[in-house]
């Protein structure tokens, strides 16, 4: 393993570069290096050698084995060493020290013990437990760290620049960090594998020499020793289990004491096993015959059940009946029965890989077709779970399309639409109303309704971001068909999803308790698939964030979820979102981040764009103009890759959001208008034209566009009359309040009713600061300074810095200020408070007067009356005196 650059920062590095200088530094270094077989002493050596020579081309190194006399290089003289310190550092390096004869253990114990202040380095290797001459004895010991990356990336050579972290990392737990297995393995890998599109195999295939190393312990005991070591590495670290099939394979426990004895395994009084070596349990298994493997796994399944081992014995059983059929009374539909049945156990645990490998295997050993390609089908889901897009597309393409059954068929076409869905955008037009769950006539496939349902659904989450509700209408029958043939999965399920697509949110409690309920797994199957439904936004929109933010939550917890990295990504992203809405924005950010890590990562560009733009939309909503824009332009620089579909109208509700939080409402109004102006074009276009109503409408009132203000009202009243959620019904006593309508203190006292139920604490901030600034301007400080006080805890509490600000200002226009600054800033009016935070940022009136939507001169007059209410002369001075004002708060 030749350094490719220098030591790297593994403990291996760390050790022998630790040894180099002190031997040039004069220091001196002596020590043995302890390791077991295989485990790189020589290696170790060998790169001593390598890196030495590259630091300093003066070093002399000298370098002999313990078996192999008493010459160093060729020299035949142990005095050569005096005379070569005094050219330049020195190296000894003795491998399998532990063989040395006399006479040259004797020297090198002299020699070693003399270093100390001198530029020579001794250091020798010798296996773990090897006794040492006694001369040799006294020299420091030192266990040989594992190789790390450094290592492993000097092995890969010119592959170790396409290789990440995260595979380099497996691959030293696979290997165990052994070296020469290492060493013997990554030849047997593709590029594709190496650069994490692939999985790699959930065993290291071990080498010639490897096996030779592990298995020489065990290959010579007895025949019935070894027969039982491989039930003990196909089984698991139960040996009551274990026991029972051995005895059922004629074997007793004492044949096991061999293996005991020489140091293979060991049990202990819980019953439980522990290899020497995983890699021993490794090399037994890879030795083994087919048959002998067939047998082993066979009893083991015949000794256990479903009940005591929920996912071993399955996944006994399938290998057992996944070899080529030795028994021509096989039953075919049985065994695929237990295949199936072994990879959802395998994928429920979280053992992905296990059950894409058991699946890959079962196809390979099909003797129909039909069974081939549904095992491909299988494996390529699996493979998507587990964060291999490119991959699981891969399998896809090995297979006819459509294929003939119509499950498997549906199957590898919603594994298709949310690979691509997820990676580059939903499918739109005549993709998404072609999809049929049947295409070849055929109802009473395994798995039919289930794997129907979740077509359907697909097609539903691809047109609620794509397509006009009445696009999906044959969809929505569809799924009423299959229904009525087959139980509905959640009752109210499809009257939810029909009410959804149609734009509406006010479902009864059986309805939300039917979307919420399908939300994750309805079959028990489906841990096997992908499950995109519900959107990240639909939760919002129906007003239900709290509760499917509490089922993220555990998901992300479940063994399944931890294992599947896009199901990950895709969930993390679903819980932001519902944490976005309730005003839990530190975590909202940090789960956005972490999604679009994961979606990085596996290249789903569209999942990534969706998480920055709502990672934006907390900054726009907080007021973090700097944030959202980096955020913004990270999104639509993802090249050949556009948004998913709907995301330019998240887009748009940002950027109006963030000049609403930066004061310029102008802006806000130009950039909502489109939301609230252009012909819906989709469920989701709709639920975020009303999700924003109340965003537009501030922003209207405030550039004094009333009519806009007041048709927007009017829609939305429309809708909410008709049934809406709680939310909605907040939002709109907000905006009758904003425009002014008669009444309006009772609007405003209405939608403070509604906080409690709803539950989002930027709405309510928003909510208490325009009831405060609305009585405030009517002079009822008293009533104002409690609503305003609240909206500036809120706004503390949610870290926005300008809607803070706002709160604060107008706080101090009611007169409430400290003792120090009552007589300068409560006489400031809260658009004084903004015109004077703008001109003191260098701003000129006319662009003060763009971003308030006043004339210049009327910016100006502001200013005239602002100067000497802060004792002030100039724009100059403005900053010192508002930066006084605010220490003094």
């Amino acid at each position: 393993m030749a350094p490719s650059g220098g030591p790297g920062d593994s403990a291996v590095s760390q050790l022998l570069g630790g040894i180099l200088d002190a031997v040039r530094a004069g220091t001196g270094y002596a020590a043995v290096l302890r390791a077991d077989r295989g485990r790189g002493r020589s290696t170790a050596l060998w790169l001593l050698r390598a890196e030495s020579r590259r630091l300093d081309p003066g070093t002399t190194v000298l370098w002999s084995s313990g078996a192999g006399g008493t010459g160093f290089d060729g020299s035949d003289s142990w005095c050569r060493v005096g005379e070569l310190l005094r050219r330049g550092p020195v190296l000894l390096l003795v491998d399998d020290a532990h063989l040395a004869a006399d006479g040259t253990a004797v020297e090198l114990g002299h020699l070693g013990g003399g270093v100390t202040g001198t530029r020579l380095g001794v250091v020798l290797t010798a296996p773990t437990g090897a006794p040492l001459h006694p001369d040799l004895e006294r020299l420091p010991e030192t266990v040989l760290p594992d190789p790390g990356e450094p290592e492993v990336r000097a092995l890969l050579a010119d592959r170790s620049d396409r290789t990440p972290p995260a595979v380099v990392a497996e691959l030293l737990a696979l290997c165990a960090a052994h070296p020469l297995v290492l060493r013997e393995f990554l030849p047997t890998l593709d590029d594709v594998q190496l650069r994490g599109a692939a999985p790699l195999p959930r065993q290291a295939t071990l080498g010639p020499r490897s096996m030779r190393l592990f298995s020489g312990p065990w290959t010579v005991l007895p025949e019935r020793t070894r027969r039982w070591l491989l039930v003990l590495a196909l089984g698991n670290d139960n040996l009551a289990t274990c026991v029972r099939a051995a005895r059922r394979l004629g074997l007793a426990l004492d044949d096991l004491a061999p293996a005991e004895a020489a140091g293979v395994l060991r049990t202990d009084c819980g019953g439980t096993v522990t290899w020497g070596s995983p890699l021993s349990r490794s090399s037994v298994a890879q030795a083994a015959t087919l048959a002998e493997s067939t047998r082993a796994y066979r009893a083991l399944a015949e000794v256990s059940s479903a009940r005591t081992e929920p996912v071993e014995h399955p996944r006994w059983l399938a290998r057992a009946l996944a070899a080529p059929r030795m028994e021509p009374e096989a039953d075919p539909g049985q065994d695929e029965a237990a295949l199936v049945e072994a990879i959802v156990a395998l994928a429920v645990d979280g053992r992905l890989l296990e059950g894409y490998e058991l699946a890959r295997h079962a196809g390979a050993v099909a003797t129909d077709a039909a069974g081939r390609q549904r095992y491909q089908v299988l494996a390529a889901g699996l493979c998507w779970l587990a964060g291999y897009g490119e991959h699981s597309l891969e399998l896809l393409d090995q297979l006819p399309s459509p294929l003939p059954g119509a499950d498997v068929d549906a199957s590898a076409v919603v594994l298709r639409w949310v690979i691509q869905g997820l990676r580059d955008s939903w499918p739109t037009g005549q993709g998404v109303l072609e999809l049929k769950p049947d295409r070849s006539g055929t109802h009473a496939a395994p798995g039919y309704a289930g794997q129907a349902a979740r077509s359907l659904g697909t097609a539903l989450l691809a047109g609620w971001e794509t397509l006009p509700a009445e696009s999906l209408s044959g969809t929505l029958v569809a799924l009423r068909e299959l229904f009525a043939r087959y139980p509905e999965p959640r009752p109210g399920m499809a009257a939810a999803l029909a009410k959804v697509v149609a734009g509406d949110n006010d479902l009864d409690t059986g309805e939300r308790s039917a979307l919420l309920a399908v939300s994750w797994w309805v079959h028990h199957d489906d841990a096997l698939y992908p499950k995109a439904w519900p959107p990240p936004l639909l939760p919002v929109y129906l007003g239900d964030e709290s509760g499917y933010a509490r089922q993220f939550t555990e998901l992300l917890r479940t063994r399944h979820v931890r294992a599947a990295r896009s199901t990950r990504a895709l969930l993390l992203l679903k819980l932001a979102t519902a944490q976005s809405a309730l005003g839990h924005w530190p975590h909202a950010l940090r789960n956005a981040a972490s999604s679009r890590e994961l979606a990085r990562d596996m290249g789903l560009w569209a999942l990534h764009t969706d998480a920055l733009t709502l990672a934006a939309w907390v900054c726009a909503a907080r007021g973090d103009e700097d944030g959202c824009l980096a955020l913004m332009g990270a999104a639509y620089r993802q090249e050949g890759r556009r948004p998913a579909g709907g995301e330019p109208r998240m887009v748009q509700w940002t950027l109006g959001l963030l000049g609403l939080s930066m004061g310029r409402p102008a802006e806000a109004y130009q950039r909502l208008r489109p939301l609230h102006q252009e012909p819906v074009e989709s469920p989701q276009h709709l639920a975020i034209r009303r999700l924003c109503t109340a965003d537009f409408v501030e922003a209207a009132v405030q550039v004094r566009q009333y009519d806009a203000a007041a048709g927007s009202v009017a829609e939305f009243a429309a809708w909410v009359d008709g049934g809406a959620a709680d939310w909605a019904r907040l939002d709109l006593a907000r905006c009758r309040a904003l425009t002014g309508e008669e009444g309006a203190e009772q609007w405003h006292l209405r939608a403070l009713e509604h906080l409690g139920p709803v539950g989002r604490l930027a709405t309510s901030a928003r909510a208490e600061l325009s009831f405060g600034s609305w009585l405030r301007r009517r002079k009822r400080h008293q009533e104002a300074r409690s609503h305003l006080r609240l909206a500036q805890q809120y706004f503390d509490r949610l870290g926005a810095p300008p809607w803070r600000e706002r709160a604060h200002a107008e706080l101090r226009a009611t007169g409430e200020a400290t003792t120090h600054s009552a007589g300068v800033a409560a006489a400031l009016t809260a658009q004084e408070w903004q015109i004077a935070r703008l001109a003191a940022e260098g701003r000129s009136n006319r662009e003060i007067g763009d971003r308030l939507a006043l004339s210049p001169r009327t910016v100006g007059y502001h200013l005239y009356k602002i100067f000497p209410k802060l004792d002030i002369t100039s724009r100059t001075q403005l900053p010192l005196a508002l930066r006084e004002i605010g220490g003094a708060e």
